[in-house]
């Protein structure tokens, strides 16, 4: 993986949500930007959103997995 700039695939409403999307890119081999060193992150829920960041060439792999899993939940 190079050095190179970070793209936000999906923004999500709670971290509990975020935190399962960035466990299915983990799971794929994919590197997500955890929460915490996101400078998106707030003190005790203070954000509203929590965005999906990954780095840029990592990008369209982790929005077609996210898009397949988000698929696959809203199916059941």
């Amino acid at each position: 993986m190079s050095n190179s700039a970070f793209s936000t695939v999906r923004t999500v409403q709670t971290a509990g949500e975020a935190d399962l999307m960035m466990s299915a890119l983990r799971s794929a081999g994919l590197h997500p930007v955890e929460l915490s060193l996101s400078p998106h992150f707030g003190l005790a829920g203070a954000e509203v959103s929590f965005p999906i960041q990954v780095p840029s060439e990592e990008y369209a792999a982790a929005k077609a997995i996210l898009d397949s899993w988000q698929t696959s939940a809203g199916a059941t």
